[in-house]
């Protein structure tokens, strides 16, 4: 599964590709929404977009989820956060799913496997 990572620090970043890339997953990464939203047009969409909300950008992670369904109607969203997922004063799409930080492998992995199966 080819999954697109975005979040801008870059420790978590690392670490976040280490445990995807472990798990048999094909993983871009980067920490530039605009980027993100760029570098699929060269390696074709991703099955997964994994985007932190809060990124020091001007884009948050909800804007780059909705350019994302737009871009790639099949794409599956994972919105992660270390805070609560309305703290931006948004609202998650129903499409999408919200995982709290700090949070497990296994609950990261598992996310993308019942994204998988819903496909």
């Amino acid at each position: 599964m080819m999954i697109l990572l975005l979040d801008d620090d870059d420790v978590v970043r690392t670490v976040l590709a280490e445990i995807l890339n472990g798990a048999g997953h094909r993983v871009v990464e980067t920490g530039d929404p605009v980027d993100a939203l760029g570098l699929p047009e060269a390696l074709g969409p991703p099955d997964v977009l994994i985007a932190d909300i809060d990124l020091r950008s001007d884009l948050n992670g909800f804007e780059v989820a909705s350019f994302a369904h737009h871009l790639w109607p099949s794409v599956q969203i994972i919105l992660i956060s270390g805070r609560s997922a309305d703290h931006a004063g948004r609202f998650l799409d129903p499409r999408d799913r919200f995982i709290q930080k700090p949070f497990s492998n296994s609950h990261l992995l598992g996310a993308i496997e019942q994204l998988a199966n819903k496909r």
